[in-house]
């Protein structure tokens, strides 16, 4: 399949990331997974544009999806503490530390 059927299917993010822009939507509640989605916004309009990567307490980079358009990303993450990153055009560069737990959606709001 084409990079733009991949994409036109919610398959890959026109940046060329595996990953769906946005990270691939929570359907039916946490269940047995531990969860972090958020949205990232600057003046109250939401980053289309930039990745939201995740960190383990290591420092070592795990994940990264491409924001939605909507600002969004979603990890499907081991319970414990991450650091996430959130980088975006312009220099925007936010970092904060999250707890993910078995069974819980973790939801933050990043301004920037």
């Amino acid at each position: 399949m084409s990079e733009s059927a991949q994409v036109a299917a919610g398959q890959a993010s026109a940046e060329g990331c595996g990953a769906p822009a946005g990270g691939i939507r929570v359907t039916d509640g946490a269940g047995t997974q531990a969860i972090v989605r958020g949205h990232v916004t600057s003046a109250g309009t939401p980053v289309p544009s930039g990745y939201a990567r995740l960190h383990n307490s290591d420092g070592e980079f795990v994940a990264e999806v491409p924001l939605g358009e909507d600002g969004g990303f979603i990890f499907y993450a081991a319970p414990g503490d991450w650091q996430l990153r959130i980088l975006a055009p312009g220099g925007i560069r936010v970092e904060q530390t999250v707890s993910a737990q078995t069974g819980k959606i973790t939801e933050l709001d990043l301004v920037v």
